[in-house]
């Protein structure tokens, strides 16, 4: 009887003291980033009368990953322990590729296989690079995404590397991203446009 009573007593010498807890403390989430679409306003022109499926991007499992990748040495890949990716980094890629495609509205249908399932055209991607390189002695954000175009039945129209490197200022979790996005800035309007090109010449000659 009396070792019956001493979990209630002792329960409310806790509850009365309120400052000791028995469970575990849990850290704060880690802040989660997207990347974002760029502005379309130079990537207007005519309507094109062909519709296109962008692919889910292929990578390696380094990037496959809401986590962010940092090298610190050749050869060598660790991951940010400030922040992460607000999903994987290639559907985060695909998002915003495919709404660069819809922004600019030249496009007949574009989207990923859920969307579109059939195309005239296919555009594929592969994710080779998303790192911060701190290897010397101001870190850089590196992308290289290599791009195909074909008719999704194995012939291949178009294929180039597009690659962008930014400078980062610190290892703030902001400023890291805002250079990713910067990277995003420029490379997927580029990539948008020479598939617009690339596509439209493979449908004129068709």
């Amino acid at each position: 009887m009396k070792n019956r009573n001493r979990i209630p007593l002792f329960l409310m010498a806790l509850a009365a003291s309120g400052c000791v807890s028995l469970l575990p403390e849990t850290a704060p989430p880690k802040p989660r980033y997207h990347i974002t679409a760029p502005d379309t306003s130079a990537l207007q022109g005519e309507r094109l009368a062909w519709s296109l499926v962008v692919d889910d991007p292929r990578t390696t499992r380094i990037y496959d990953s809401i986590r962010i990748a940092v090298t610190p040495a050749a050869g060598k890949i660790e991951y940010f322990a400030g922040a992460e990716w607000a999903d994987r980094a290639p559907r985060l890629f695909q998002t915003a590729l495919v709404e660069t495609f819809e922004d600019s509205r030249r496009i007949l249908a574009v989207g990923d296989r859920g969307a579109v399932p059939v195309g005239d055209f296919v555009l594929q991607t592969d994710i080779r690079r998303l790192y911060f390189d701190v290897r010397n002695s101001q870190g850089e954000a590196h992308i290289d995404i290599y791009a195909r175009l074909g008719d999704g039945k194995g012939a291949i129209h178009a294929a180039r590397d597009f690659r962008a490197t930014v400078p980062v200022n610190g290892d703030d979790a902001d400023e890291i991203i805002a250079a990713f996005n910067e990277g995003f800035q420029s490379l997927i309007p580029d990539l948008v446009a020479w598939t617009y090109d690339q596509g439209e010449a493979a449908h004129d000659g068709a």
